[in-house]
């Protein structure tokens, strides 16, 4: 902004600390612009979080993987010192007629050569809006491709296959195959913002949830729960798709109907991690993977090449099936260890347990769930409506507002950042210089 040939500085106000908002609030300090991060938590990171103690390394209770190496966040890995482990699949059981075997050797059968293919293909996908469950229903797909096609495409997403949609996986093929290549990191993954964070750490309050935001003049006034306010020419909202849905911060006006209709059309389902840690490893040694044909469709080896000695296996649930888990109202923990047994043995789960630890994303007020998939009904115009700024002061972001097929990620999440402080940077005549 000028005034008489001189430049104001444009004040900006973050909504979240996420990496969507670390990656936001990063581009708009190197475009000169006064900057303030308003994070209802008391940390940073979102849905970044490491569990230390529980085991000799550290263990993701969100985000755990780096998918491909050709995104915005690989360099901050470089940056961070941190070191990538790569995830060859040729590490990963299923349970095949009450038996565990290598996915490599399930899927020489008829029904597992099925579902690969299905994976292979659904990109391709040119029919009706259906879910996942319709299709497969539709094509008379046999029952062992479904319990494996549970874990890789419902669990993946965050969700359960009677939810996600099948036009979502059109056109990103290449975004789809990148994500195929994924990584761990041995480092906490909250580590990989470290270089955000150097940049931004000052301007960061954390404990101020917002109440409202005023948006329909030439500057936005957010409210805080206590009553304060701030004025900026211009905020980012990062919040989840489910944090717009089921009651965030009231907006004045209310959003448009177009912003609305994308909310309502975007997915974002609950789920959790039960994290178990056991006396011995009763697992193949060479496992990461597990894509299960009980209830709980998929565990993982969260210490597999990261060099630790503690006997650690994460459950993963989502969807449906969080929900009826958590309405059942029984002891999880108790149900993963049944589930583990009926798996490996007889007790074998349950006669090792030492202790465990349940993070459930459904119950994080500024958070309510996974991250952003897409329903039957999802089309590339919601996602773009989500993240279309409103009266040139109100701006989007976050992983569920990417536009390039990179929805669900950390990297999509941070390319929605810089996306959105370029929109501002812009609009001032001013620059943040790289992009990348």
């Amino acid at each position: 902004m000028r005034f008489g040939g001189v430049v104001k500085r444009k004040r900006v106000v973050v909504i979240g600390a996420g990496a969507a908002g670390l990656a936001a609030a990063e581009r708009l300090v190197a475009g000169n612009a006064d900057v303030a991060i308003l994070e209802a938590s008391d940390r940073v990171g979102g849905r970044i979080r490491s569990l230390e103690g529980f085991a000799d390394i550290p263990i993701e209770l969100g985000a755990e993987e780096v998918h491909g190496l050709e995104n915005c966040l690989v360099p901050l890995v470089g940056q961070a010192g941190a070191e990538l482990l790569r995830h060859e699949t040729v590490h990963d059981y299923i349970r095949y007629d009450g038996k565990l075997i290598s996915l490599e050797a399930a899927r020489a059968g008829e029904d597992l050569r099925e579902a690969f293919e299905f994976v292979a293909n659904v990109s391709h996908y040119d029919g009706p809006a259906w879910t996942v469950e319709q299709y497969l229903v539709a094509r008379h797909v046999p029952g062992h491709a479904w319990h494996y096609l549970d874990s890789r495409l419902g669990v993946e997403h965050g969700t359960t296959l009677d939810r996600l949609g099948m036009r979502g996986f059109v056109g990103y093929e290449r975004n789809w195959q990148l994500r195929e290549e994924n990584y761990t990191v041995r480092q906490p993954y909250v580590r990989l913002l470290d270089p955000l964070l150097a940049v931004v750490q000052d301007r960061i309050r954390f404990g101020a949830t917002v109440a409202r935001i005023e948006w329909g003049g030439v500057e936005v006034v957010v409210r805080l729960a206590g009553g304060e306010q701030r004025r900026a020419d211009a905020v980012i909202f990062t919040g989840s798709v489910a944090v717009l849905r089921d009651g965030g911060p009231e907006f004045v006006p209310a959003l448009p109907p177009e912003k609305r209709e994308a909310v309502a059309s975007i997915g974002m389902d609950g789920g959790m991690k039960i994290l178990l840690k056991f006396r011995k490893r009763f697992w193949p040694a060479d496992m990461y993977f597990l894509h299960s044909d009980t209830f709980l469709p998929q565990f993982w080896n969260p210490g597999k090449g990261r060099g630790g000695r503690t006997h650690v296996l994460t459950a993963f649930v989502s969807g449906t099936r969080a929900d009826f888990l958590r309405n059942l109202e029984i002891d999880l923990v108790e149900f993963a260890l049944g589930e583990l047994d009926r798996v490996f043995g007889e007790r074998v789960a349950s006669g090792n347990f030492k202790e465990a630890y349940v993070a459930d994303w459904t119950m994080e007020p500024f958070i309510r769930g996974l991250y952003s998939f897409p329903l039957a009904q999802t089309e590339p115009r919601h996602r773009e409506a989500l993240a279309a700024p409103l009266g040139g002061v109100l701006h989007f972001a976050g992983e569920a507002t990417d536009m390039e097929g990179h929805s669900g990620t950390v990297h999509g999440a941070i390319a929605s950042g810089r996306r959105a402080a370029a929109e501002i940077l812009e609009t001032a005549g001013l620059s943040a210089g790289c992009r990348s």
